[in-house]
């Protein structure tokens, strides 16, 4: 497992990786170790980092090099403060198997209820907490809010500071999340819309 904070493993050089300058160099071998050697430090890290169902990085028939699992969750949950539209597009697979809040949901339901949430939150912030990463699967806990000015499922504008918190685990395979399951307190959240909660300012 690996924290948020940690870093994708990157390409580890072998000692004697450093140039060394000798009047004779014998032998195929030393050749090929050089080889290798440039081979690693040509390939980015974030291409040599892929989940268990991925692509084998390196081989001369692959043409494409996939963001690793914690690097595609990590851009698709800050998206959340930028253009969440067009990073759902790239981040998060059409033949997505979801498993929400209320149980299997749809793909489009999950992006146009996010949207919906966003626009009527003025101030809009996702905060990611912890991102913990086990093969092709990243945990993310994460947390977002703002003051409620738009309607929100139905629900009018109460000008009320709202959150939602929860956590997310998404597959990822071939640089897209293909499911993806959610537990939070979407029905406090709900509650707060409506006023049936006290205020937290």
């Amino acid at each position: 497992m690996i924290s948020k904070k940690g870093r994708e493993a990157a390409a580890v050089l072998t000692p004697g990786s450093a140039p060394v300058r000798r009047k004779r160099v014998n032998g195929a071998m030393t050749g090929l170790a050089v080889a290798a050697t440039l081979a690693a430090a040509a390939v980015p890290a974030a291409a040599q980092v892929q989940g268990s169902h991925g692509a084998a990085f390196g081989h001369s028939s692959s043409h494409h090099h996939y963001l690793s699992p914690l690097q595609v969750t990590s851009a698709y949950y800050n998206s959340y403060n930028e253009d969440l539209a067009a990073a759902f597009d790239r981040y998060i697979s059409k033949d997505l198997v979801l498993h929400g809040f209320n149980g299997p949901e749809s793909r489009e339901d999950w992006i146009k209820g996010d949207l919906e949430i966003k626009a009527g939150l003025n101030g809009f912030k996702m905060t990611v907490l912890d991102q913990i990463v086990e093969g092709d699967k990243v945990v993310t806990r994460w947390s977002f809010g703002g003051v409620h000015t738009g309607t929100i499922f139905g629900i009018p504008a109460s000008g009320r500071e709202v959150h939602l918190s929860g956590i997310s685990i998404d597959r990822v395979v071939k640089g897209q999340s293909v499911e993806h399951w959610s537990e939070g307190n979407f029905g406090v959240f709900l509650d707060e819309l409506r006023g049936e909660t006290a205020s937290l300012e």
